[in-house]
């Protein structure tokens, strides 16, 4: 008789499987995050070094910068929600049911947080299709807007795997008291 897999074992599987993708795109995305800092510096350094030395400014320093800090802000936005290190009371002390209620609201909060992101972020993206910025080679804009929708994914991802208890923290001791 053929040994068949247990269906709780193939699920584990799947969610395992799942769950390590969605670590690979974080840490993918961790790693774009520090890219795209390290190229605001150096872009910003370069610009000051033109201006002071030269009495040049480039043109399209000023663009690019605004293009990766906005994609740097909200990519920080939903690590931020990963690491839960946003706004908290950690001050104050709840009975044991309670704190486990609460536990279980910050998540919800968080995901239609992502989801008005998803929304009126993808809304605002496709709105400004028909804009470019000519310093960066006609780009539509709704690149840069783009990075709000992919937030608001990210903090969806990380509120519904808080939600089910899954600690997806990966810098122990940056502080929110969850």
């Amino acid at each position: 008789m053929e040994h068949s897999k247990e269906p709780a074992q193939i699920q584990k599987k799947e969610v395992n499987g799942v769950f390590s993708l969605l670590l690979s795109i974080d840490k993918a995305v961790e790693e774009l995050s520090k890219i795209l800092l390290l190229t605001m510096i150096v872009i910003v350094c370069f610009q000051v070094f033109a201006r002071k030395l030269f009495s040049y400014t480039p043109t399209w320093s000023l663009d690019i910068t605004i293009f990766l800090l906005i994609w740097f802000s909200f990519l920080g936005i939903a690590m931020g929600f990963r690491e839960r290190i946003h706004l908290a009371f950690t001050s104050i002390t709840f009975s044991e049911k309670t704190d486990f209620y609460i536990e279980k609201l910050i998540p919800i909060f968080e995901i239609i947080f992502a989801l008005i992101l998803i929304v009126y972020g993808s809304k605002l993206m496709m709105n400004d299709f028909g804009q470019t910025i000519p310093t960066m080679g006609d780009l539509p804009i709704a690149y840069r807007t783009l990075a709000i929708p992919v937030s608001g994914v990210l903090i969806l991802f990380y509120g519904i795997f808080q939600f089910f208890g899954v600690d997806l923290k990966r810098h122990k001791g940056l502080g929110g008291g969850h």
